[in-house]
Parts: structure tokens; sequence; C-alpha cells
């Protein structure tokens, strides 16, 4: 056996290891397994479970050794492949050759598709489904929808409108900020912007890292994580935001719906509704074309998608960044399948990456919501229910007396999240309400839980 993986067998109760290596089986790798152990994190791999088990799919899972000590693991597996060592975006040509050997040799049958849930695994999974020879999205459309600065400069060379992004380089003696284009070559510092400035991680994802300047003499107040490089700079767009659901299939964006956002001041999303309705996005956007432009731009093929956008006030579009994994927090599967009811969310995905033809898309009759309770960071002392909910609404409490949580991006933590399914959006808004107005959640504010 190569020493660049461990073979660790993980199944499920009254599974029988020595079968698995002379079956003729199908396998689905997944990569990626463990989870930080939210209840949505938790649905995005039992879905996928629940479709390969419809399928009768095994799954061979593949991570690092030192994720798997630290993390959740939401899903029983039939098989899984170790990777020494702590977690990193991409393994080498041997390491990637030992991990597939190892797959192969202990998954009888045949792999028939590769994917990840989770966006830092998106570049491992590109790289082993090339090497197993199953469908994925080119590493280089992966490196290129990760870095923003990149994808922004893709983007605007294909006529899509993009506000002004930067590279910060470092600084130089007098303290003064370094710029780079989006080949990482020095430019002059960018010209005034009328909104101020959001400066984020270059290659990060989600909410942490993300700050908001009106000026860029603000920026070496910062820190120096910022100034040393791996972070961006990017005009800050008016407007409200959004983000486009579905699947891309061989190049092609079925549509699933489109998700209205909530932020609070430190541009933490603290709840979604879907779909998002015309009095939103009018028509005149012409937002489907868009998108596949962007799509075609990017050269992204296959998989879910994720794509996020703005609508300024003057009813223009503006494309932000594109992920190839479901939408974060309760988006997808939960809303998606709500306001889709029927809709097979990862047996479409699954059935894709296969190259099998899908039915169509099940109408959208619903409108649903989900929305998180924020409190100050701390430790956790009592949660409670004051009242009662309203009908069709769920709670996901996300502590227990004697956790800590922690701030989202050094401001408050999310202690709980609601999630509603009705007939029209005000009726999912004042669900949502409801439930949250019910929800009690005692923190003892100290330290511990701040980034």
């Amino acid at each position: 056996m190569s020493p660049a993986v461990a073979r660790t067998p993980v199944l499920e109760e009254g599974s029988d290891w020595m079968s698995l290596s002379g079956d003729t089986s199908a396998w689905a790798v997944l990569v990626g397994v463990t989870a930080s152990g939210s209840h949505a994190s938790a649905h995005w791999f039992q879905g996928f479970l629940a479709s390969c088990r419809e399928r009768n799919l095994r799954i061979c899972g593949v991570d690092f050794h030192e994720p798997l000590q630290q993390g959740v693991t939401p899903i029983p597996v039939e098989c899984l492949v170790t990777v020494p060592g702590p977690y990193t975006s991409e393994l080498g040509a041997e390491q990637i050759a030992a991990v597939v050997e190892e797959i192969r040799a202990r998954c009888g049958g045949q792999v028939v598709l590769s994917t990840a849930l989770r966006e830092n695994y998106q570049l491992l999974n590109s790289q082993l489904a090339q090497a197993l020879g199953t469908m994925a999205n080119d590493i280089a459309c992966i490196r290129l929808i990760q870095d923003k600065p990149a994808c922004r400069r893709a983007l605007r060379q294909a006529g899509v409108p993009q506000p002004q992004s930067l590279r910060i380089l470092g600084a130089a003696a007098d303290g003064a900020p370094l710029f780079g284009d989006a080949a990482g070559t020095g430019v002059p510092a960018p010209r005034p912007a009328r909104g101020g400035w959001i400066v984020k991680p270059a290659t990060g994802m989600g909410s942490v890292g993300v700050h908001r300047i009106a000026s860029l003499d603000e920026l070496p107040d910062l820190g120096p994580e910022v100034m040393a490089g791996g972070y961006c700079l990017e005009e800050f767009v008016t407007g409200a935001e959004f983000s486009v659901e579905g699947l891309t299939v061989d190049g092609r964006v079925r549509v699933y719906t489109t998700t209205a956002k909530m932020i609070n001041e430190r541009y933490v999303e603290t709840g979604h509704l879907q779909p998002a309705g015309p009095d939103r996005i009018p028509a005149s956007c012409h937002l489907e074309e868009q998108l596949q432009t962007c799509i075609d731009a990017l050269g992204i093929r296959c998989g879910h998608l994720h794509a996020e956008f703005w609508v300024t006030p003057e009813d223009k579009v503006v494309w932000g960044e594109f992920h190839v994994r479901q939408g974060g927090d309760f988006i997808a599967p939960d809303l998606v399948s709500a306001v889709r009811p029927g809709l097979d969310f990862y047996g479409e995905l699954v059935d894709s990456l296969r190259g099998q033809a899908l039915g169509p898309i099940p109408q959208m009759s619903r409108h649903a919501g989900a929305r998180f309770l924020e409190t100050a960071a701390g430790t956790v002392v009592g949660t409670s229910l004051d009242g009662r909910i309203p009908a069709g609404t769920f709670i996901y409490w996300e502590c227990r007396p004697g956790e800590t949580v922690h701030a989202v991006n050094g401001l408050r933590a999310r202690a709980a999240a609601a999630l509603a399914c009705g007939d029209d959006e005000p009726a999912v808004e004042a669900m949502l309400a409801g439930a949250i107005d019910a929800c009690d959640v005692r923190v003892d504010v100290d330290q511990t839980g701040r980034e």
C-alpha cells in the first residue's frame, strides 16, 4: 500500500468489509467527507447519501487525516481513503496517483462519478476526477472561479460589466498599499469609487475577512494580514444581493430558482428567501441569458451552480462569485426543494455526472425562507422556546448550553435557524419572524467566542 494514503474502513452497521474488494458495485467518490457540524451542512451530505442509496451507488470518501480527527463526518461511507496530514486544496501528481490506485484497489466494480459538496474540496475533486476518468469541471476552471480578480477579468473580457478589482500586493517603504492586476502585475492605485471599497481574501469564501472601507487611506488600518498580500480590493456595488441556484449540464444551465439575501452590517448573510420574484429582479435584466454568458466565459461544464449577483438601483445586474456546488447554509437542498416540490436535488446531480438524461424540472409552486437568530458571542447558558412557533416552521438549534458560539466575521454568532415554507413571500416572512421571536438563547458574553 502506498504511504501516500491510509486504509481506513468506515462502514455502515452490518456491512462486510471483506465483500467490498470482490463486488461489482457502482461507486461514487465523495471528496471531502467532513463538515462543520451545522444542521445545514449535515443536510447536504444526507441528501447526497439518500440519492446514492436510491441508485444503488456505494460511496468512497476521500479526506485528510487532520480534518477526519477534528471535524464531523455526517454520513456513513462504505470505504474511506485517508490522505495523511492536514488539509490542502490540491495534491501533487504522485499523491493523486496513489489515491486513485487505492480507490481502484478497494472499490470493486466501477467508479461512475466523483464530486465534492464543499467549496474547499472542489480543486481536489477535479484532480481526482481527471485521473479517474469521471466527469468534472477542468482544474483550470476551478482555479479561475476561486480566484476573485481572475474571475472578474474573465467576465470583463467576455463583455460582462464588472466593478474595479485589484490585488493587494503589499506595502511600499512608506506604507502605501501596492496594487496589481489579475495577473499580479503592478498597477497604479485605482480611481476613486463613489460607494467605497470591499476588501476580502482573493481566494476566500463566505464573509470571513470581508471589510468595507470608504477610502484607500483606510487599508493599512485593516492590519498586516491584509497588507501582506493574498487580499483583493473590489469597488463596492450598490444594490440588493441575490444568487441563482441551479445545475450545469454539458455547459448549459438548468435554473432552479433565485435567492434574495438579507445581510448585516458586516456582510454576513442573516436570511434567505426563495424565489426572488419579478418585483426584485425585473424581467428586463434577462437574467438567464446573462448567466449563460458567464458560464461560457468561465468554462463551467457540470455540477451544481451557485452564482451571486446584485441588482443595482438602475435595474442592472452585476455578477459576483461563482461556485460549482450547492448554495451555502439552507439555500440548498432545503429551500430549493421546498419551492419546487418533487425536485430530486442531489439525484439530478448524480444522474448528470453519470451522463444520464434528466427529465423536466418540477414546477415551482411554493415560497420558502430561512432566518438566523444572531446573538452575542460567548458561552451558551440556556436555550428555550418562549412561545408557539407557526405551523410549517422548523427550528434548528446550532448550540447547546455549555457550548461556545463564535462570532461570524467578528460581529455576532448564529445560535439558531428558522425555516418556513408557505404560499407566498409575506406569509413566509411572517412565519420566520414569529419563529425567531419565539427563540430565546442566553449567552454569557466573554471573549471566548470572538474570532
